[in-house]
Parts: structure tokens; sequence; C-alpha cells
């Protein structure tokens, strides 16, 4: 069998490995070694945070010692002061990043040494946040995420405020050169060139996407009445005060309360008890405005080239880069009081993070605008998914037999209840079977808020009960779509279909015929595989 052979049709040639090779050392390229674009320490001054932080930490055993008159108490405080100190220390000593064309490097530890090393083009999001003091001393806090799901993945803390700054820029034309570069040299390896070397990325100007105003902040506030938050810190107050021996002493004070309720009139009671809901109704309005205001004040986005940044915040000041390209999803998301005004709030999903629908990411991460009208909601989706605007959906609603399916078990709840209560409740547990067009009516909202709609290259979907959520996600973005089924469904015909994104983020519509579901879930997927194949 020969050892080599070569057609004029393929111009393949195959070699056996034994054999030296018939091309000269010298004709080999060599690899390059990666140029370093930026490198540095942490900035003096966190030893000085540092510091206090560890006097924080210490300050209650000891002087919880000093109090009782139990040393041990003041000796461990002086003993975590030491640790905190030393391991402050000794990561502002051992830390040092690197910059390269090819990745960001960080290295840290001296008993154990550790080496973090993440690709430029893995990284998805790039996050400043500084505190009161660290605004003080010029300090920031630079957040890395990539598409790991994790949050972040790296953690300067703290740099100077010009090296923050430095290191974003670089970055950010290192990282679009380094994609250009990727693509070109699969472009030029396909036509059998060597790729051609890339000047350094230069930064556009920056273009104002949105600003949020005062007034908007605090509508947001006034419409974010989330009572369940008082209901679990008052369970946990009350397993609190349980655990430290103070249950019978809240309890007296409960029935000493109770009774003191019990000697006004039944009228004057039920003022009392609504006088009451109100005052804790407008302490959570006022906390959520105050929260929002010191959150949000200042927000504002803006477009650079094709990565978005966001700046916002009154103590803590917060910057977060993201590139268009990483966005996975954009939700529109309004709550019943936000629907009713009109309003809405718009926010971003990137391969580097998850959460579910409603659901606020710590420090606000994934929000575009924190509360709009409506049309400038709309308005803005175009330049956080390009190409969106050159779609034409047509809206599909789900089967009308998501009435039946969710009635179903409210009047199988009603028939089971009613009997076992009339005994104690008499007459009045009927009322019970009101729980059965209360589930319909509840199944009729559910439906006349679903909708889906496929485009070429984008996906809506649309659910919600009173409030409403549509998401718009591009389905080369698409990780995985999921048809389940329960018992009650698979007796009507039905499926729940859930869209997953890199990061994890869900977005499910229920309760869809299951021709329909089929349907969506295989062409989202054929549309998720033919654009994965164009980008290999």
């Amino acid at each position: 069998m020969p050892k080599s052979c070569a057609t004029a049709s393929s111009r393949l040639v195959v070699t056996d490995a034994s054999e030296p090779s018939a091309v000269p050392p010298s004709a080999v390229p060599k690899a390059v070694a990666p140029t370093v674009l930026a490198s540095g320490h942490l900035h003096p001054a966190i030893l000085l945070l540092r510091l206090l932080d560890a006097l924080r930490k210490a300050a209650v055993p000891m002087v919880l010692g000093v109090a009782v008159q139990s040393w041990w108490l003041v000796g461990f405080g002086i003993v975590l002061f030491l640790l905190n100190l030393g391991y402050a220390t000794a990561r502002y000593l051992t830390l040092e990043y690197t910059l390269t064309t090819d990745e960001l490097r960080v290295r840290e530890g001296l008993l154990e040494r550790q080496e973090r090393r993440i690709p430029l083009d893995r990284i998805q999001d790039l996050g400043f946040e500084s505190t009161i003091l660290r605004r003080a001393l010029g300090l920031a806090v630079v957040l890395v995420e990539t598409a790991s799901g994790r949050g972040v993945e790296a953690s300067l803390d703290s740099l100077s405020r010009a090296d923050a700054e430095h290191l974003r820029d670089v970055l950010l034309a290192a990282r679009a050169n380094a994609v250009a570069n990727t693509t070109t040299q699969t472009q030029a390896t396909a036509e059998g060139e060597p790729p051609p070397l890339q000047e350094p990325a230069m930064l556009a100007p920056e273009w104002l996407v949105h600003q949020s105003t005062t007034g908007e902040l605090v509508l947001r506030g006034l419409t974010d009445m989330r009572l369940s938050a008082f209901l679990v810190s008052g369970f946990a107050a009350s397993q609190l005060a349980d655990q430290l021996g103070f249950a019978q002493r809240v309890a007296g004070l409960g029935r000493g309360a109770r009774d003191w309720l019990l000697q006004f009139p039944p009228l004057t009671l039920v003022a009392l008890l609504i006088a009451l809901l109100l005052v804790v109704m407008a302490l959570g309005v006022v906390t959520a405005t105050l929260g929002n205001l010191v959150t949000f004040h200042g927000f504002r986005v803006t477009l650079r080239g094709d990565v978005l940044q966001r700046r916002y915040g009154l103590l803590t000041t917060r910057q977060k880069t993201l590139p268009r390209t990483r966005i996975q999803r954009v939700t529109v998301e309004q709550t019943w009081s936000r629907r009713l005004l009109g309003l809405s709030v718009v926010k971003a999903d990137s391969a580097g993070g998850s959460r579910s629908d409603g659901e606020d990411t710590t420090g606000g991460w994934e929000v575009i605008a924190p509360m709009t009208k409506l049309p400038t909601a709309q308005a803005l989706l175009p330049a956080l998914l390009p190409g969106l605007e050159q779609e034409s959906f047509e809206w599909q609603r789900g089967s009308a037999r998501l009435i039946l399916r969710t009635a179903v078990p409210g009047t199988v709840l009603a028939l089971v209840l009613t009997p076992v209560l009339w005994s104690q409740a008499g007459p009045v547990a009927a009322f019970l079977l009101l729980l059965a067009p209360l589930w319909a009516l509840l199944g009729l909202l559910v439906w006349r808020n679903l909708g889906f709609a496929l485009g070429r290259d984008f996906l809506t979907l649309q659910h919600g009960v009173i409030g409403r959520t549509v998401a718009y996600v591009p389905t080369a973005k698409v990780q995985a779509v999921v048809v389940r089924r329960g018992p009650l469904s698979l007796l009507l015909g039905l499926a729940d279909l859930t869209v997953y994104v890199a990061g994890g983020s869900p977005t499910r519509l229920p309760d869809l015929t299951l021709a329909d579901a089929r349907r969506l879930a295989n062409a989202i997927a054929q549309r998720a595989a033919t654009a994965a194949a164009a980008a290999w």
C-alpha cells in the first residue's frame, strides 16, 4: 500500500506519521506570545478598608467581653482581628492581574497559590461597584462575569478609579479584537490563506440610550408594593424571638394588645384594623420608594460601539458593561398596578446569570429601564436586540382549554372542603363553592394574557395573570426547549413549553395544545440549530 497518494480533484495528501515530514522546521509558524496590555496590583488603600472591616468584625466580641468581664471573648476578638487583617494583607501582597490579547489572568494566594485564567471571548459582562468610602478613596471594585452562570467569576477589590477605567477600556477593545481575529482566522483557514493581523479595536463615540427621571423612580417605588416581604419579615422576627427566649414576653404583649382592642365596638375595631393595614402599606411604599431612589439614582444607559453601559446608584455607585451580542433575553415586565398606569420595567439577561421572570438580581444588574412608559420600553428593544425592528410577528393564543384545566382543581377543592367544614361552620361553609368560579376566572385571565409569536430570528412569549410579562428571545441564543405534561394536562391534551437560554433563565408558556407546543418546540430547535451551524 503506498504511503502517500494525491488526487487532482481533492488535492488530499495522506502522509505516514512514521516518516519524517517533508516540511522544513523553518516553514512551521511559531506560536506568538500574547501581548500584555495591562497588569497591576490592588491599590494600597485596600489595607485601610480591610483594617476597618477587621475592626468591625472584632468589635462585638471585644465589647461583650469587656462588659461581662469575660476576657476570653476579648482574646477571641483580638485573634479574629489579627486573622482578618493578616488575610487581607496577604491577599494584597499576592494578588496580581494581567490582561493579554488572549485572556485575563488573576493570581493570588500565599500558602495556596491560585491562578484563574479567563479567555477574553468568554467574558460576558464587566461591572464596577464603589461605596461611599471607596469613592472617597478613589477606588472601585471590578467584577468580571462569564457564561458559567455563577455570577461573578473574578473580583478585583479594589483598584484605583483610573486603573479600573483603563482596564475596562483595554479589555473591551481587546475582546472585540479577539473576536474579530477569531472570525478572520476561521475564514482565512477555510480559504487556505494565512490570517492577516488585526489592528486594535478603537472605542466608538458614546450615545445615550435611556435615562431615568426622578419621577419614574418614585413611580417604581409607589408601584412596588410587596406585602409578602412584610409577612416573611414578621415570621422571621417571631422565630428569632423564640430562639432568644422572648417568645413568651412577645406573646404576653400580643394578648394585652388583643384585650385592649376587644374593648372597642365592632365598627371601631374594624376601622382601627384598616388604619393599621394602611399604615403598614404606607410604610412599605415609603421604604420601597426610598430604596429605589437610592439604588437607581442617576440611572442612564449608553451605547458605545456594540457595548451597552449602565451607570447608577447614590450610596453605592455601579457601572456595568454588557455587549449586545451577549444578550440572551429581554423582558418587558408589568405588575398589575404598573399595567393599569401603562408603565413597565425592561430587563436584559446575559449568559453570566440566571433569574426567573419578575425577579431582581443583586444590585439590579439586569435592569435596562427601572421604570418607563410602555411605548418607550418598546422603542428601546431594537437598541438591545438589533434586527428586532425588522421582524413581523403573528401573535397566536393558547388553547381555551386552559380555563377548564384551571377550573377543575378549584371545583374539586370546593367539593371536598365544603362537606368537611359544614359540621363546624354550618351554612357558611357553602361560600367555599365560590372557589370553582374564582378558579375559572383565574384561568380566563391567564388565557387572555397568553400568547406567542415566532419570527425569522426572534421568539416572543407573553404570559401573566393581571400583570403581564413579554419576553423577546433571539432563536440563535436558545439552549433548550422543554415540553412538559402533568396528569391533568395529559387528559386535556395540553402541555407547558419552557425555553432556556445560556445562564439558565427560563421562560415558561403554560397550557398550549400539545400540537402547538410540539410544533413551536420543533421550529425553535431547528432555527437554533441553523444559527449555531452558521456561527460554527
